[in-house]
């Protein structure tokens, strides 16, 4: 799928993981687009961003109570969860947030949720022998976080069928400024035709552009540039 449906009407919507560079990209974004935003973060003083449509609350986006309480009137869920790799500590914030979201969510009845894991995250046949190691080989230390990332996709994939979840799937993220490039998505855990990399203002754009594309509803995207 190459359409992307922009959602402009004005919204509100929730943002989890709002202190990472893909978390704030995602804010910035949303309130161009003159939506009312809340977002939760554990530390709120860092958040800089001043707007009239910005609501800065401490959370923690581990306790499905602590996001119930300010989703009230959002029409979606997106998260900007990023983890930087670590050689010690197991990884567990992409699935622990992700069951603590869904909680909150059918507590207050909402139903669409965007959120960002990784290429081939999960067993597939379709992912190459060779692109799988030469992941485990070159991206060791990620190891842990892509098998949170893989806990993730699959508690959405058997667990919350209810939801109208997608999973945005970047390879590699890139702070460079937006070209205004085309975006391919497909769904799966591998795609040969797009670039492995793409940059986190364009995939904040992707990601509010499609909050009310059907199509995407419970779908795993692979997505990037076209070569």
């Amino acid at each position: 799928m190459e359409m992307e449906e922009v959602s402009r009407t004005r919204m509100k919507i929730l943002v989890i993981g709002v202190t990472s560079p893909m978390g704030l990209l995602i804010i910035t974004e949303a309130l161009t687009r003159g939506y009312d935003v809340i977002a939760l973060a554990r530390n709120p003083e860092k958040i800089t961003v001043l707007n009239p449509r910005l609501q800065v609350f401490e959370a923690d986006i581990f306790d499905h109570e602590s996001i119930a309480q300010h989703l009230q009137g959002c029409k979606a869920v997106l998260s900007g969860v990023e983890v930087m790799p670590k050689l010690i500590t197991p990884c567990n914030v992409y699935s622990k947030s992700c069951e603590a979201v869904v909680k909150a969510m059918r507590a207050k009845g909402v139903k669409r949720f965007i959120l960002i894991t990784s290429w081939s995250v999960r067993e597939d046949r379709k992912v190459p022998y060779l692109w799988k190691w030469a992941v485990k080989t070159f991206l060791f230390f990620m190891k842990d976080i892509f098998e949170d990332m893989g806990e993730c996709e699959y508690y959405l994939d058997e667990h919350c069928r209810d939801l109208h979840y997608t999973v945005v799937k970047p390879f590699h993220l890139t702070n460079s400024p937006s070209q205004g490039l085309q975006i391919i998505a497909r769904d799966g855990q591998f795609c040969w035709d797009i670039q492995p990399q793409i940059c986190r203002q364009d995939l904040a754009k992707f990601m509010l552009n499609n909050i009310a594309q059907h199509a995407y509803y419970k779908k795993f995207l692979c997505v990037g540039h076209p070569y």
